[in-house]
């Protein structure tokens, strides 16, 4: 297949792929990105690999799946598609929300997948303070209010408190807004314990969406695990100007497989 190739495919999960024929590395964005975000690190390797990048559904080109979707049906549907793709085994490589879908695949799809790589990945809550945890509680209280007045007095309450106190990914959601909701409360603990395959987790010491203490507790919960930690990098930095120190992990990664 050239270089630079788009396609959509009959599951409607639109993708670009490069690279030669060597073994296969499937890309996953993280949210409210699509494909092209992680073109950058994934040129690196198209003299020696084959990349798919795909556009995870609602996102990009690829139409949503059903409301309140979670990263198990994206992996499913991901599955599905991968059926169809020559090159199984594949080494799945996920930026923050990819990472949880990379996690389920091999947790649920083993026989698909060679590796997972996760850059920034997600998936398990963050150890918070009592202080962050009190005023959590006291703000969801609050949004329960506002939606029970809406529901009872016809008032705007719950708008304006999305617009008060809402995330921007939760307020940029729209209509994947359920599933947003649904994904930031999984805790990918019990799929990681029952990963099979080898892992590499890549995290920048100044991620603050994904700190380096989630890859080092992913690490103690994936059987076979490497977690790195990279100096200077956050968690959308790391993919552009720390794509060549990415690709020195991921390459040293893979020639370990090799000797598996």
């Amino acid at each position: 297949m050239p270089e630079g190739d788009i396609i959509m495919t009959n599951s409607c999960w639109f993708n670009f792929t490069e690279g030669t024929d060597g073994q296969s590395l499937i890309w996953l964005h993280g949210w409210g990105m699509e494909h092209a975000s992680l073109k950058r690190l994934a040129s690196l390797f198209k003299t020696t690999h084959k990349s798919t990048l795909y556009d995870q559904p609602g996102f990009g080109r690829t139409p949503k799946l059903a409301d309140g979707a979670g990263t198990e049906d994206y992996a499913d549907d991901l599955a599905a598609e991968l059926e169809g793709i020559p090159g199984a085994p594949h080494i799945l490589i996920g930026h923050s929300f990819g990472g949880r879908v990379a996690v389920q695949m091999a947790a649920r799809h083993p026989s698909l997948v060679k590796a997972i790589i996760l850059i920034g990945g997600a998936g398990l809550q963050r150890r918070r303070s009592l202080r962050f945890k009190l005023r959590a509680y006291s703000l969801r209280n609050i949004g329960r209010l506002a939606r029970l007045s809406d529901h009872l007095f016809g008032t705007h309450m719950r708008a304006a408190y999305v617009e008060r106190f809402g995330s921007t990914d939760y307020k940029n959601a729209g209509p994947l807004r359920p599933t947003f909701v649904r994904v930031v409360n999984e805790d990918l603990s019990q799929p990681a314990k029952i990963v099979r395959c080898p892992a590499l987790l890549i995290y920048g010491s100044d991620d603050t969406e994904a700190p380096p203490e989630i890859g080092r507790r992913f690490e103690s919960l994936i059987p076979i695990a490497r977690f790195v930690e990279v100096r200077g990098f956050d968690h959308w930095d790391i993919l552009g100007r720390g794509a060549y120190q990415c690709e020195a992990l991921i390459r040293a990664f893979m020639e370990d497989l090799k000797d598996d």
